[in-house]
């Protein structure tokens, strides 16, 4: 099953606030494809440049730390950006799905 557009928006939107960058970058209307593209885009920068930025964003996206470290576990270099990426977007997904969820609640009462 696939994510619906809206859910998919809300994710790249805080993709975006949460890599500093213009919602535009991660692709207004973005689809899976275009917004894994450029996590993995932007992750093998801070892999290369700053690991320790990418850790924070991690953190701050509440990705599970023990699956990270899974991934540089058990993952070869040239695949854990699509593996750290595909986690990202799981979790932004599962809070976007939460939100829409509660929203859709508390309208109804």
């Amino acid at each position: 099953m696939t994510p619906d557009d809206a859910l998919v928006q809300s994710a790249a939107e805080r993709i975006a606030v949460a890599f500093d960058v213009d919602t535009a970058l991660v692709g207004g209307g973005a689809t899976m494809e275009q917004l894994r593209r450029f996590l993995v885009e932007r992750i093998i920068h801070l892999l290369n440049t700053n690991p320790e930025r990418l850790m924070s964003i991690l953190y701050r996206v509440d990705v599970n730390e023990q699956r990270v470290n899974d991934i540089f576990r058990t993952h070869m270099p040239p695949d854990m950006p699509e593996a750290i990426a595909d986690l990202m977007i799981e979790r932004q997904l599962a809070k976007a799905e939460s939100r829409a969820k509660y929203r859709a609640q508390g309208d109804q009462q």
